[in-house]
């Protein structure tokens, strides 16, 4: 990947990075999201989505739950370590409200999710700080650049998750002294909060799951999985397959969490016709890791609920049909989960992962109402089309479209007045509004009424004689 945009922290070998500007989104218009789907940071993402998968069966990493850390980075080990302390600790200290008797959203979840902001950046730093220990600062003392062989001790990995560890427990906002650090720091934590749900809709979906794979795609790009950037342009395959089912497992128990406990709405979900109610990404991933299968486990196993109890936990796959059927148990498997029951009767996994993974793209990527609140940063770069810039930019007045200054009163016809909001003259700064105005607009023009006197009622009508309406009255405040 080009290092010239994926600055390490604390390293001096890399490129200046571009100017910092805070994460915002981009996707408001169908105008907007055509301009996502033609551009290279869609592309990019797809393609890591893909090798994502590609690397858990073309490597010969095999997941043991059991020892969740081997073969991550000492960067992704800590993230591993932040992950586990929200599934272990955050659910017990913040209980959902049992008087809430609502049938999806527990607001108990808005603390939940203040937490996260809270303790999003000390997680963040502490990934960044035990690579920046165990990766760049161990090649500086060696002289000599690391290779793609190259694995942590036990001893290692297990502190630096206990760093992750500590760190999802502690809220610390202090900003750092190095400014390329801070940057990346506020960006990474961006996208860190918009990965487990919404505090406001109360519910959870795949662009949630996809926002946690943008994170994922960042800390590839700056060096955390913990390649060599100088010898190779990506990941190879023996890096990317513990993230992708480690530290994706993981993450998949802090989210079965929120979603189980505080009963989280399914965000975009299409019922029996989708692959469940929350996730897409998992599944593709899981599907990847049985392609090659030591006990040639063919689609149609996950029918056996011997299997899925069994080897649920060590695939991927088979633990996302298990979840199906824990919360589906009221009802036959097929017709809960058509898809995903069809989806059995393929010949082969190959078959499975490339279905899914076009279903991600069109589904997921390719839709607004998913990847509109995606925001991009420095890392995960996007840029707005015209007219279609943040809303926090202002215009100055004699650029923005200009009101009316004077009012009538009593309606049409009325007194004239000045109108309240041209009280300062229009020479100060106004902010731009949410909806830019249309290039083909002219000069305003009066209202067909506001030549026209006011018309009087003919005389001897129940108006002038004191009946029927009451006569208008001046406002109060038009004296």
């Amino acid at each position: 990947m080009d290092s010239a945009t994926t600055a390490t922290p604390g390293d001096d070998a890399s490129a200046e990075r571009t100017k910092s500007s805070p994460p915002a989104r981009y996707i408001y218009t169908e105008a907007d999201m055509d301009a996502f789907r033609s551009s290279p940071i869609k592309t990019e993402l797809l393609s890591f989505v893909t090798a994502m998968g590609r690397s858990c069966s073309s490597s010969t990493y095999r997941y043991d739950p059991t020892q969740p850390l081997t073969g991550l980075s000492p960067g992704m080990a800590s993230l591993h370590g932040s992950l586990r302390h929200m599934a272990e600790q955050w659910l017990v200290e913040i209980p959902p409200d049992e008087q809430v008797k609502a049938r999806f959203g527990n607001p108990s979840f808005r603390e939940w999710h203040d937490r996260l902001v809270q303790r999003s950046r000390p997680m963040i730093q502490s990934v960044l700080d035990c690579h920046k220990e165990h990766v760049v600062n161990a090649r500086k003392m060696e002289g000599a650049t690391t290779d793609h062989s190259e694995t942590f001790s036990t001893d290692t990995l297990q502190a630096c998750a206990d760093a992750g560890y500590h760190a999802a427990s502690v809220s610390n906002n202090e900003p750092t002294e190095d400014p390329k650090e801070e940057e990346i720091i506020a960006e990474l934590t961006a996208y860190l909060r918009l990965c487990f749900g919404h505090p406001v809709r109360l519910d959870y979906g795949t662009g949630h799951e996809s926002s946690f794979m943008v994170l994922l795609f960042c800390l590839c790009k700056i060096g955390c999985f913990g390649e060599d950037r100088t010898k190779s342009a990506s990941s190879p395959p023996a890096l990317l397959a513990p993230v992708a089912l480690s530290v994706l497992s993981q993450y998949l128990q802090v989210t079965r969490g929120i979603q189980s406990d505080y009963m989280l709405e399914p965000a975009g979900s299409h019922g029996v016709w989708g692959l469940d109610d929350y996730h897409c990404l998992s599944f593709y991933i899981g599907a990847c890791q049985l392609r090659n299968n030591v006990e040639e486990y063919g689609p149609d196993c996950i029918q056996d609920d011997g299997i899925l109890k069994d080897k649920g936990d060590e695939y991927m796959y088979l633990g996302c049909i298990r979840y199906v059927k824990f919360l589906k148990k009221s009802a036959p498997f097929f017709e809960t989960s058509p898809m995903l029951n069809d989806i059995s009767r393929l010949a082969t996994w190959s078959k499975v992962a490339g279905g899914l993974l076009r279903l991600y793209e069109g589904e997921v990527l390719d839709k607004r109402p998913v990847v509109q609140h995606f925001v991009f940063g420095n890392i995960f770069k996007g840029a707005p089309i015209v007219l279609h810039i943040a809303y926090s930019t202002t215009w100055i007045a004699s650029e923005a479209p200009v009101a009316p200054t004077r009012t009538f009163i009593n309606g049409p016809g009325g007194e004239e007045c000045i109108a309240p909001w041209a009280q300062n003259n229009g020479n100060e700064t106004r902010t731009r509004p949410r909806t830019p105005p249309s290039p083909g607009l002219g000069p305003g023009t009066r209202a067909p009424w506001a030549t026209a006197p006011r018309p009087q009622p003919p005389p001897g009508s129940p108006s002038q004689a004191g009946g029927g309406m009451p006569p208008s009255t001046r406002a109060p405040w038009a004296k």
